[in-house]
């Protein structure tokens, strides 16, 4: 059920959060909370209520605010979800629209797209200056990288 990177749909990320860590950094904390504990779900689909059990062990959620939630990541296409008839009645079943490491790798390359659409070459240099590599494979990769840059604009 769950989309391959071929398969997904591009993801646009509305804000970048810088203070925010990991999943936070694109999404509120309770929405990265429930895509967590989907992700994390050894049973696909899920409904709200599955996911309210979980969650009701470390933190005191109601479950309309699960529901709310759920319904949003769905609306933001990070979930997909259908229609089931059970003993109450009808109630939707979730599953994550994308597999985890997509969502990470989407996002991220949106924010690196926007930053450098943005600011050009001084991402590049950050990115560079940012990692653990010698002066030599620095001024290497720079280079390739200015190569690219030729090329886009030809």
């Amino acid at each position: 059920m769950v989309k391959s990177m071929t398969e997904a749909k591009k993801l646009e990320v509305s804000q970048y959060n810088i203070d925010g860590k990991a999943l936070e950094a694109f999404l509120g904390p309770l929405e990265a909370t429930v895509m967590d504990a989907i992700w994390s779900s050894k049973k696909t689909p899920v409904t709200v209520r599955e996911i309210h059990e979980t969650l009701k062990q470390t933190k005191n959620l109601a479950y309309t605010t699960i529901m709310t939630t759920m319904d949003r990541l769905f609306e933001k296409n990070l979930l997909d979800r259908k229609t089931e008839k059970g003993r109450g009645g009808l109630y939707y079943v979730y599953w994550p629209a994308m597999e985890k490491q997509l969502f990470q790798k989407s996002a991220v390359k949106e924010v690196l797209s926007s930053l450098v659409n943005n600011f050009g070459s001084v991402v590049a240099n950050c990115l560079i200056d940012e990692t653990s590599l010698s002066e030599n494979e620095r001024k290497t990769i720079k280079e390739q990288l200015g190569k690219n840059t030729l090329k886009k604009k030809e």
